[in-house]
């Protein structure tokens, strides 16, 4: 299994104002960040997973792994959970051609997706 670092975060989790805030949107997921980056200016983060097949997180002090993915998204190829999901249903994951994501956030925990890709908007 290969990490890939896809995107790194402008803002350090540690310096994040409030919890991260998680909103389902039809097949789409938003993770909103608030936090100040190295210049100490407030930006907001807003990332959407699109086309979510499955998602979990788990808290900070439960995270066995972290996969390189301390305030990045890493995009996990050939990962167990992807193949668990192609072997249930090989036409819909044929379909679907979902990615493996992977966030961590100090003191939060992780976010997974398994969806077809992201878009992320910064806010100052």
């Amino acid at each position: 299994m290969k990490s890939y670092i896809k995107y790194e975060l402008p803002i350090f989790s540690s310096s994040l104002i409030n919890n991260p805030v998680v909103k389902p949107e039809d097949m789409n997921i938003i993770l909103e960040l608030t936090g100040f980056d190295e210049k100490d200016k407030l930006k907001k983060i807003i990332i959407q997973f699109n086309s979510v097949v499955c998602y979990k997180y788990t808290l900070a002090g439960f995270t066995p792994k972290l996969y390189n993915s301390y305030d990045k998204i890493v995009e996990l190829k050939e990962s167990e959970w992807l193949q668990e999901l192609k072997n249930i249903n090989q036409e819909k994951f044929s379909y679907w051609k979902p990615s493996h994501y992977i966030i961590y956030l100090d003191e939060v925990g992780m976010f997974q997706f398994i969806a077809k890709g992201y878009e992320v908007t910064e806010y100052e």
